[in-house]
């Protein structure tokens, strides 16, 4: 199975909704805390031309934000 890319940020709902059902799904993910580190927006905002969080990039894949919407288009990509 495929590793994750995610960028969030600490007591984000939205970050820890993603954390968990990329979990569930059992998808490895690296982690990247865009307040410890303010460069990343940067990377956010090459790779999508926005700077929301959280960023999952998953295989050639990149999804801002998460929704049900993400979730079903997550689940896409892996296959489920």
């Amino acid at each position: 199975m495929a590793t994750a890319t995610i960028y969030t940020a600490p007591k984000c709902p939205h970050s820890e909704k993603l954390r968990q059902f990329l979990d569930e799904q059992g998808v490895k993910y690296e982690e990247k805390c865009v307040l410890t580190n303010m460069e990343l927006f940067d990377d956010i905002f090459e790779k999508t031309q926005q700077k929301g969080i959280p960023l999952t990039i998953l295989g050639g894949d990149v999804f801002v934000g998460f929704d049900r919407r993400t979730e079903r288009r997550i689940k896409r990509t892996l296959g489920a």
